[in-house]
């Protein structure tokens, strides 16, 4: 696990470098998409980052109330320090500050293999799925009850 991270609330100043940890993955059209989303989420502090000696190299976005629940919306980990717990921390972060119903769900696309064991792996359990969405699969939704 990497040492020393630090989780905050994101800021508008922290937009390009969320932007950037996601630009592998998307073409500029999808980039854009993601940056409204940035946009709509940091004003509703619904944004959190993780720094890594100052850089950010990780994000999630979420709802917290979500049908008076919080929902996971996002949450991104940059290539070059995936499968080093980062993504749990931010999970755990949420769920220690953002979670005031104690119930939290988050989904994931049915082909996503990785997030599909992310999430068993930090305690949700599969909730239901939702066909007919404009991804090509399935989104499975799970959910945790916290303490």
């Amino acid at each position: 696990m990497t040492d020393n991270p630090t989780i905050r609330i994101a800021s508008m100043d922290d937009l390009e470098q969320c932007v950037a940890i996601d630009a592998p993955n998307f073409n500029i059209f999808d980039r854009k998409k993601r940056r409204k989303h940035f946009e709509e989420m940091i004003p509703k502090f619904g944004m959190i980052v993780l720094e890594l000696k100052g850089i950010i190299v990780a994000y999630a976005t979420f709802d917290s109330d979500w049908f008076g629940c919080t929902f996971l919306k996002l949450v991104v980990t940059d290539l070059s320090v995936r499968r080093q717990g980062l993504a749990s921390q931010l999970i755990q972060y949420i769920e220690t500050h953002f979670c005031p119903s104690g119930k939290f769900f988050s989904s994931t696309e049915d082909d996503n293999d990785s997030s599909k064991r992310m999430h068993l792996k930090q305690g949700f359990t599969e909730s239901g799925w939702l066909d007919n969405l404009p991804q090509p699969h399935r989104e499975i939704f799970y959910f945790k009850k916290l303490k």
